[in-house]
């Protein structure tokens, strides 16, 4: 009764109610959506071949004698075309036509996407009220609750947490193992705290720094007044197409200059800091480099200077971690400039990025 009936027709929801109101209940949702979806794709079906006929019948009905009259001399297949084409172009335009059609189309659409990726998707209509439901929700909520930077607090060391971030507004970012760079450290987000919360920063995140060995994984800058400035206007695609490529012909006009490297003992989260002149698509955080015959992961990048506009902080890979994607990076013909702590250049060999 639950499985076949029940769970089917609340498979309809949107995911975020079905978590809110059965998150604990041991439901086979991807199976429910997939009886729902048939079901309704044969009962939306079924109801449109029905409408057909109706309409059809109906329109006969009402255009025959008009039609009759209209058709003097005309040949009687000529007729019956011509009524035949009208009960089709109005069957065609009716709104119930349109709402049957959609839905039939929709039961296919969660069959075949409970089916082949094992998704639970609701129907649409319902989706939207959800959506309309959270923004008005949001709204509220965000006049109630004015913006205000984070609240930093760092951990003591009986505390199983390094750093407490209390924000007004929540992330749904923010969960485990996600990754996020502060005053030069880098920290794990453990999850939501359960106490701390106050009406001004309703929401309080735990985090620690990463344990030794383990991979850093979807690193993020974090500014605790970033809630604070205001967001820039997105550009329209146009705009946007056209800044980049004059970026990119920008880039292409830069003089070719040594890469700069500068090298660290890794208390700021990283060993390794390269600096170039060329853009290294391929150079994503996560990836591993390969320099001098030792690993480095790819930590972060950066804007650097007008001379070599893109930078990358590297940190050594530990025996333990899996390397992911090498690239190599090597010594070429040329001179290199090396960028001690202190910021004074000397010249040393040449490496050039490949990817």
């Amino acid at each position: 009764m639950w499985s076949y009936f029940i769970a089917p027709l609340l498979s309809l929801l949107p995911g975020r109610w079905r978590r809110a109101l059965f998150g604990d209940a041991p439901v086979d949702w991807t199976r429910a959506t997939m009886i729902c979806g048939f079901a309704q794709f044969a009962i939306c079906l079924g109801a449109l071949i029905w409408w057909y006929f109706r309409v059809l019948y109906g329109a006969l009905g009402q255009q025959m004698d008009t039609t009759i009259r209209a058709a003097q001399g005309v040949p009687a297949e000529g007729a019956a075309f011509a009524m035949g084409f009208a009960a089709l172009v109005t069957f065609a335009l009716h709104p119930v036509t349109w709402l049957l059609g959609y839905f039939t189309i929709e039961g296919v659409w969660r069959t075949l996407a409970a089916v082949l990726t094992e998704e639970s998707r609701g129907t649409l209509p319902l989706a939207v009220v959800a959506w309309l439901l959270d923004g008005a929700r949001r709204r509220g909520y965000e006049a109630r609750v004015p913006l205000v930077a984070d609240q930093v607090t760092r951990g003591a060391e009986q505390d199983p947490w390094n750093l407490r971030v209390a924000s007004c507004r929540p992330k749904p970012e923010w969960k485990y193992p996600l990754t996020v760079r502060y005053a030069e450290q880098f920290f794990q987000v453990i999850g939501q705290a359960p106490t701390g919360a106050t009406p001004q920063r309703p929401h309080v995140y735990l985090l620690r720094k990463p344990p030794a060995g383990e991979a850093y994984r979807g690193v993020r800058e974090y500014d605790p007044e970033e809630l604070l400035r205001a967001p820039e206007a997105e550009p329209n695609f146009l705009v946007k197409l056209l800044r980049e490529k004059f970026e990119r012909w920008q880039i292409a006009r830069l003089p070719r200059v040594p890469d700069a490297i500068e090298r660290s003992s890794g208390a700021e989260g990283w060993h390794l800091k390269i600096e170039t002149c060329r853009e290294m698509p391929d150079w994503t955080v996560g990836r591993t480099i390969a320099y001098e015959g030792q690993l480095y992961s790819i930590v972060g990048a950066y804007q650097a200077t007008a001379a070599r506009p893109f930078g990358f902080r590297l940190r050594r890979l530990e025996e333990t971690e899996a390397a992911r994607g090498i690239i190599e990076y090597w010594a070429d013909k040329g001179e290199q400039v090396q960028k001690k702590k202190g910021g004074r250049e000397i010249p040393g060999p040449s490496r050039v990025g490949s990817g």
